[in-house]
């Protein structure tokens, strides 16, 4: 047994000799073709020593040299239409894979092309095409020093081309590098949480997402945390963050704005009515907060109507005034919405909330008006 044993282990090496391609450099080279001799080295790259993949990057960078030198030169000549990216691209990683394998040769040839290489920004953001903005903003990624100035700008790209490609987790990484890039910081900060809130399936995954909200900028997103919060249950830990959050900052108009939905949905109308009342004192222009301040009225008439009317629904009484007073409040804060949103762009829906409010307490002249406002008459 121990005999078959070592044969077969002289085998296995046999053969893993005998995939080796000492000449691999010399067969690239007399393919006098980057594309070809890139998928010859493909083919064979498993198999290839170290030193023979440096030489096999030694030739590849020579074929796409070659053919990247005519796109190099219209650049420097400002000659745009006669420029193939793609080829500058090709060279630069070829020359940063020689220098991978042979740092001392490959340090060379990647000298040769250190000044161009802001091209690849240039091409990344010029090109639609997926596939391209992702090489090349990878490949100046993967060539460039620390420091480099236009890593940020070369990281949103790539971010960018990831999400397009819906590889979120790339989406995230690369868009970490550009969120202290005041170029992109803001398009780079959109698509690190709009990938990283990606597929949220369980409660780990939406704890997960909390936490990269927080790290990013827990004040900025303290309503979508809480928000989450709650939607998994967790809304002792939403209101202790509320109310940290207005022992904190007694103008903190999200705080408030937080309570008032948990106490709307509690059907704590009243008290919901009073955050929300401090939240339009705070910023006079923050529209949601009239809107829910508006829906909270309604809520409360909804409720009167629903728990005080008789079998037929019909109030009398105190319990009519109350609900005739909100159904008023909520007419009134909704105007203030018309008033700061007349084209109903910042919230859509408001006009349809407005009429029905109307026709709620008789107001059928102001009802029919939102209706012709709309097209619907």
């Amino acid at each position: 047994m121990k005999k078959l044993f070592i044969m077969m282990l002289a085998a296995v090496s046999a053969t893993a000799s005998f995939a080796q391609n000492p000449n691999i450099g010399k067969e690239i080279k007399a393919t006098k073709d980057y594309k070809a001799g890139m998928e010859l080295y493909r083919q064979q790259e498993s198999s290839l020593t170290q030193e023979d993949k440096a030489k096999a990057w030694q030739e590849l960078y020579k074929l796409a040299k070659n053919v990247a030198e005519k796109s190099v030169t219209a650049l420097q000549e400002n000659k745009m239409a006669e420029v193939n990216y793609g080829d500058i691209c090709n060279a630069i990683d070829a020359a940063k894979n020689f220098a991978e394998c042979n740092p001392d040769k490959g340090a060379k040839a990647m000298e040769e092309f250190a000044n161009i290489r802001p091209a690849l920004i240039n091409a990344a953001n010029e090109t639609n095409n997926v596939e391209e903005k992702l090489k090349y903003s990878t490949v100046y990624l993967s060539t460039a020093k620390d420091g480099d100035p236009l890593c940020g700008l070369a990281s949103f790209f790539a971010a960018f081309a990831s999400y397009q490609n819906k590889d979120y987790a790339k989406a995230v990484s690369y868009a970490k590098g550009a969120l202290n890039d005041d170029r992109v910081k803001e398009q780079a900060e959109a698509i690190y949480l709009t990938s990283a809130g990606m597929n949220l399936k369980n409660k780990q995954d939406t704890l997960q997402y909390i936490k990269v909200l927080s790290d990013l900028d827990a004040d900025k997103y303290f309503v979508q945390i809480c928000t989450m919060y709650n939607e998994i249950g967790e809304k002792a830990t939403a209101e202790k963050m509320v109310e940290e959050a207005i022992a904190k900052n007694p103008n903190n108009k999200f705080a408030y704005y937080m309570r008032g939905t948990t106490k709307n949905d509690n059907k704590d109308f009243d008290g919901a009515i009073a955050d929300y009342i401090k939240v339009t004192e705070i910023d006079p222009a923050f529209i949601y907060g009239w809107y829910n301040l508006a829906l909270c009225y309604g809520n409360k008439a909804d409720n009167i109507q629903a728990t005080k009317g008789d079998r037929s629904g019909r109030l009398f009484g105190q319990d009519l005034q109350d609900c005739n007073d909100a159904f008023q409040g909520a007419i009134k804060n909704l105007e203030k919405v018309r008033e700061l949103d007349p084209n109903h762009e910042t919230i859509s829906n408001w006009p349809m909330q407005l009429r029905m409010y109307y026709n709620a307490v008789g107001q059928k002249a102001k009802a029919d008006e939102i209706s012709k406002m709309l097209g619907d008459m």
